[in-house]
């Protein structure tokens, strides 16, 4: 049942697109910052790429963990969730846009020659993983009492993760730092004076029990 502290549809959806938009111009600004001023960024030794071996074809799994989180993410939400949807995107989409600033402090080569994806685009900034910070914010979004979609969506972070560092898609430290940006963005929307703003616009990540 709606009540007074509910979003309205068409501020949540401005929120959430307004953020996207952000990101994407964010990112690619970002993007071509780091190709054009740091065509001889560093890549640095890894342990764990030395502990690991590399698997090239291991690369696919992270295509796998990316459609299959989406995708089951989507639909369980367009079939139970619709009016949340924004709220989501606009979690998404604030992760994304922070990721665009947090990337061009640390400009990195990426670790591998042939880059992060299946096809080799331009770089897009090493730290943190967009990657494991996009499946870990589906993870953190998926509530508790859905534990069989809860279980699958952070299955699918580790299937990322493991794909990542097997072919040597991102450093070890991009992984954790995506970790660590999902965990904040998604527990911060609810508890920020600074998100307060966007979050009675888009709605609350965990709704206030009335």
């Amino acid at each position: 049942m709606a009540t007074s502290s509910d979003p309205r549809p068409l501020a949540a959806w401005a929120v959430a697109l307004g953020l996207g938009a952000a990101a994407l111009v964010a990112t690619v600004a970002g993007n071509a910052l780091i190709v054009t001023r740091f065509e001889g960024a560093p890549r640095p030794d890894d342990l764990l790429f030395e502990l690991l071996p590399y698997v090239w074809p291991a690369r696919w799994l992270t295509i796998v963990a990316l459609v299959g989180g989406f995708g089951a993410f989507v639909l369980v939400t367009l079939r139970q969730d619709l009016g949340r949807l924004p709220t989501f995107g606009a979690v998404l989409a604030l992760m994304y846009l922070l990721r665009a600033g947090i990337m061009v402090l640390t400009p990195l080569a990426p670790p591998h020659e042939e880059g992060v994806f299946v096809t080799a685009p331009p770089q897009f900034g090493m730290f943190p993983s967009g990657h494991v910070a996009a499946l870990t914010v589906l993870a953190l979004l998926t509530p508790p009492d859905r534990r069989g979609l809860r279980r699958f969506q952070w299955a699918m972070v580790g299937l990322v993760v493991a794909g990542l560092l097997l072919a040597h898609g991102h450093y070890s430290v991009d992984v954790v730092g995506g970790l660590l940006l999902a965990y904040v963005v998604v527990h911060a929307w609810d508890s920020s004076r600074l998100l307060a703003p966007l979050s009675r616009a888009a709605g609350r990540v965990r709704p206030l029990q009335h």
